[in-house]
C-alpha cells in the first residue's frame, strides 16, 4: 500500500499546488484556454477564486485520503475522496456557470 500512498499523495500536492497557482495567482489558463477568452476582466478574480478553491479542495481530499490508506490500509478511505471530488466540482461548475460568458 505504500505505492498507493505516494502515487495518491502526488497527485493530493499537484492538486493542491495547481489550485493555489489558480486562486492566488490567477493562472486562469491552467484550467482551460476557453475561460481565459470567455470569463470577463472584473469577473477574473472571482472565477479563480471559486475554481481554485475547488481544484484545491480536490487536492486536499487526495492527501487526506494518502494518510488514511497510510495509517489503516483500508479501502473506505477513498470516501474522502470521494467527497472532495464531488464538493471541488461543484465549485469548478458553479464558477463556469457563473463567470463565463
Amino acid at each position: 500500500m505504500i505505492t498507493a500512498f505516494i502515487i495518491v499523495g502526488l497527485t493530493g500536492i499537484v492538486f493542491c499546488l495547481l489550485g493555489f497557482l489558480i486562486w492566488k495567482k490567477q493562472k486562469i489558463t491552467l484550467l482551460h484556454d476557453y475561460h481565459y477568452d470567455k470569463v470577463s476582466e472584473k469577473d477574473k478574480e472571482a472565477f479563480c477564486a471559486l475554481s481554485g478553491k475547488g481544484v484545491l479542495t480536490i487536492g486536499v481530499s487526495l492527501l487526506i485520503t494518502a494518510i488514511i490508506i497510510e495509517i489503516t490500509d483500508s479501502p473506505w478511505s477513498f470516501i474522502i475522496f470521494a467527497i472532495g471530488f464531488v464538493a471541488g466540482m461543484r465549485m469548478l461548475i458553479m464558477a463556469g456557470n457563473r463567470y463565463n460568458r
